[in-house]
């Protein structure tokens, strides 16, 4: 355990050994009592101790002395060891040397010579006391900063725990939200979306009086082709539809699976001309598209239907415009397929006026 170190400096060896003895019967047993006869010596024993870190506790400093004076002594200690108390012996010095102790050299206490034992004791004991209250509260304050320097790590950790998972946690959630409008298959909408986007379209249609078109799509004889090819291969088949499809959307449009092999789409600002123009362009694109075994279907390709519709003109409510998309699909269908039907034109329709 280290001790700590009362240095006694005067160039009197009677007063030396007066000290060493008062002081080390009192205090000889936790500390180390160092004798100087100089103050030069003094600061020597000094810098060695503060080489091995040992500490300094006290300075005992008579004021008369050769060469280095008590106060010019503790000036110099107070440089090097600010936190240590100093004490000034003064047989024969004046009030001017107290107070110059006091202003420059942070004098703790000064006891005349000759002095009395008791107030010695008294005055290192209490000394002493305060110097090792101050180095375990100095101590004591390390540790709490070094507590609150973790305590700051583990929260800023914690903090960034906290945020990775709130982040993965959106994450998830924006995904599952997703995931919960998406069709699987294909990764349009699915009829759930489509169903919620059609109430709010067709809304927004009637109080703005921007016309909302509607096509309903169906893939041609796509039962039969499933059943020949296999599943995995219609399945590719109406990924590729879907991709065709949502290639020729416009921006705020809204493209669905609505379910086995139909497809809707919700045109912003269409009516049965624009609709239709859209609708025939999508029907030459898929009829194009170089689909694996094509050729093997009727008319050696694999082609779709639409039905078309538009609000307010076709219907006023999202049941009455899907009704009537889906009768022009009906239609479509048993026209032969491979064509378009618009709700409330006459067939057959009229795309040569249109062009593509």
């Amino acid at each position: 355990m280290q001790r700590d170190h009362i240095i006694c400096v005067d160039d009197e060896e009677g007063v030396l050994t007066a000290l060493r003895q008062q002081l080390g019967a009192r205090f000889g047993e936790d500390c180390e009592i160092d004798l100087a006869r100089s103050g030069r010596d003094a600061l020597e024993l000094i810098d060695e101790l503060m080489r091995e870190g040992e500490s300094v506790a006290i300075v005992v400093a008579d004021q008369i002395m050769p060469g280095m004076k008590g106060v010019e002594l503790l000036i110099e200690v107070h440089k090097r060891l600010p936190k240590t108390a100093k004490v000034l012996l003064t047989g024969q010095a004046g009030l001017d040397a107290v107070i110059l102790a006091i202003n420059h050299a942070g004098l703790s206490r000064y006891l005349p010579k000759p002095w009395e034992e008791p107030d010695l004791r008294l005055t290192i004991e209490s000394l002493l006391s305060n110097y090792r209250l101050q180095r375990h509260n100095e101590r004591l304050l390390i540790s709490l900063q070094e507590q609150n320097m973790k305590l700051e790590a583990l929260n800023l950790g914690l903090e960034q725990k906290v945020r990775e998972r709130t982040r993965a946690l959106e994450e998830a959630n924006r995904r599952l939200a997703e995931l919960a409008i998406t069709d699987g298959l294909t990764g349009l909408n699915n009829h759930r979306y489509l169903q919620e986007q059609l109430v709010l379209e067709v809304e927004r249609s009637l109080r703005t009086a921007v016309p909302l078109g509607m096509l309903m799509v169906d893939v041609d004889h796509f039962r039969l082709y499933n059943n020949r090819f296999g599943h995995p291969v219609g399945d590719e088949v109406l990924r590729r539809v879907a991709r065709l499809i949502s290639e020729h959307r416009r921006v705020n449009d809204v493209v669905a699976r609505y379910g086995g092999e139909e497809f809707a789409l919700l045109l912003i600002n269409a009516d049965h001309r624009v609709a239709a123009h859209i609708a025939e362009r999508l029907r030459q694109r898929v009829q194009a598209e170089p689909f694996p075994q094509a050729q093997e279907m009727p008319g050696g390709r694999l082609t779709i239907s639409i039905g078309v519709a538009s609000c307010p003109a076709d219907g006023t409510t999202p049941a009455g415009l899907l009704a009537a998309a889906d009768a022009a699909l009906f239609r479509a269908k048993h026209a032969g397929r491979n064509t378009v039907r618009i709700a409330g034109e006459p067939d057959p329709p009229v795309f040569e006026a249109l062009g593509t």
